[in-house]
């Protein structure tokens, strides 16, 4: 079960990691990459189904656990930071994920695809990848 639970690290990392690599790509060659919505568009959908696959994994397999950042980043060390692994919590990154998803098409076929249609991309990828971790930080079965 351990490894299961590893992965779960990869929930709001996937989209982090990609709207950062889409930024880096987007810096390095602007002219370009604002040419190749469909491919960039894509690489958000598809890391944010990533994150919703991981999550409905742990959830159909009823894994529920709570781990402690500072066991598995360096970069957390001195807090106490503590993802918590639930039902509910993967019910909601779950629903999260999908609507962003939906979200992310619309605006695919409904935006026209100018200079600003990447770095919006970007930043659906990053507050996604912002709302889930902070989804992970709070312990919603307490609270239910």
């Amino acid at each position: 079960m351990g490894n299961f639970i590893n992965s779960t690290i990869f929930i709001p990392l996937l989209p982090l990691v990609t709207a950062l690599f889409i930024f880096i790509l987007l810096v390095s060659f602007n002219r370009t990459l604002n040419r190749l919505t469909k491919p960039v568009t894509a690489l958000v959908e598809l890391s944010l189904l990533g994150s919703a696959f991981i999550s409905s994994f742990d959830y159909f397999k009823k894994i529920e656990h709570e781990l402690v950042l500072s066991e598995f980043l360096e970069f957390f060390g001195g807090t106490n930071l503590v993802i918590h692994l639930n039902l509910i919590n993967e019910k909601i990154i779950i629903f999260f994920s999908l609507i962003m998803i939906l979200i992310i098409g619309l605006s695919f076929y409904k935006l026209p695809r100018k200079k600003g249609y990447v770095s919006l991309m970007i930043s659906l990828g990053l507050i996604s990848s912002s709302v889930i971790f902070s989804i992970l930080l709070i312990d919603f079965s307490a609270i239910i």
